[in-house]
């Protein structure tokens, strides 16, 4: 090649690499960090709130500041903020001038044990990467947005402890890759949807102390992951679905204070893993199955304040690991075994 032409393509490939776009990663942090530090301005912020770190940004910066400096900020590989950890930060105020759509990146958001209140915005839905939501221990209030079931890449799902109303929405079924779904302290009401029953990969479920009603789904016995179901202090009604027994990783089955009526299943004695079988305060008929002797991991057995009748099995005898066993306020007959500790 002569020296001309190695002259050419030399002064070519360097017009190409100057006018190429280059990524300007830090920028991106920069929009995202001012999107939050508007966010804070109409916060409520206590004065020895780790918040303070959170400082207006020189102009015309192209650095990291949010990445490197800002409390509760964890930034990716490209400095644009991922996780954003504000709990137990004394904060009060709202999520309606919070810009969702600025902050796509985000795959953690923890407000819990906050004073956050007002609804939660549907545009929340425009955090489409995100797989952790912690909202617990606040004020919100409204209905759970329907929204929420398009973020499909969500794993922890936490809004237990608030002031949320309306119903569950069926949409949350959609969720297929959520391992703890917690909605438990709120106002809820209404049916629990079957859908949750698509929720594959479910681990942990706890919708207990709100107004639900209606009978438990059937479809919750397709949960073969779920380890805790907490359904207790609601109004759920009906017979304690026999699809429960599928749930062969179940530990905890606490269904306690409601008005569940019929038999306890047989097939519950199936549920070899379990430790807890809480059913107490319902309107529970029939005897108390014998099968519940296989359970030979349970630890807390109450069947109290129901409407239970005939001898209590003697085969419960045989469940060493109980440790508190209660059935007082029914109609049973006979003595209680002498293996299981009776209550103080």
């Amino acid at each position: 090649m002569s020296s001309s032409n190695f002259l050419f393509f030399s002064l070519v490939l360097l017009i190409i690499t100057v006018l190429s776009p280059v990524p300007n990663f830090a920028s991106a942090s920069v929009e995202e960090g001012n999107a939050l530090l508007k966010w804070k301005e109409t916060l409520q912020i206590s004065n020895n709130s780790l918040l303070s770190s959170w400082i207006p940004l020189p102009l015309n910066s192209s650095t990291s500041i949010p990445c490197t400096s800002w409390f509760g900020v964890v930034c990716n590989a490209d400095e644009s903020i991922q996780k954003l950890n504000l709990t137990s930060s004394g904060l009060r105020g709202t999520l309606q001038e919070i810009s969702f759509f600025l902050l796509q990146n985000l795959t953690h958001f923890d407000l819990s044990v906050n004073s956050f209140f007002g609804p939660i915005p549907p545009q929340i839905r425009l955090l489409s990467k995100l797989i952790y939501l912690d909202f617990s221990q606040n004020k919100f209030s409204g209905e759970i947005p329907p929204e929420i079931g398009s973020m499909v890449s969500l794993e922890f799902l936490d809004l237990s402890s608030n002031n949320l109303s309306s119903t569950i929405p069926s949409s949350l079924g959609v969720l297929t890759s959520l391992n703890v779904l917690s909605l438990y302290q709120n106002q809820l009401s209404g049916p629990i949807p079957s859908s949750l029953g698509n929720l594959s990969n479910l681990q942990s479920l706890y919708v207990a102390e709100n107004n639900l009603s209606g009978p438990i789904p059937n479809e919750l016995g397709n949960l073969k992951s779920l380890t805790f179901l907490v359904m207790a202090m609601n109004r759920l009604s009906g017979y304690i679905p026999s699809s429960l027994a599928n749930l062969s990783n179940l530990y905890r089955l606490n269904l306690a204070h409601n008005k569940l009526s019929g038999p306890i299943p047989i097939d519950l004695g199936k549920l070899k893993s379990l430790t807890r079988l809480l059913v107490s305060n319902n309107t529970l008929s029939g005897s108390i199955p014998s099968s519940i002797a296989n359970l030979s991991n349970l630890q807390f057995l109450f069947l109290d304040q129901n409407k239970l009748s005939g001898p209590i099995p003697i085969e419960l005898g045989n469940l060493k690991a109980l440790t508190n066993f209660q059935v007082s306020q029914n109609l049973l007959s006979g003595s209680i075994p002498s293996s299981p500790r009776k209550p103080q």
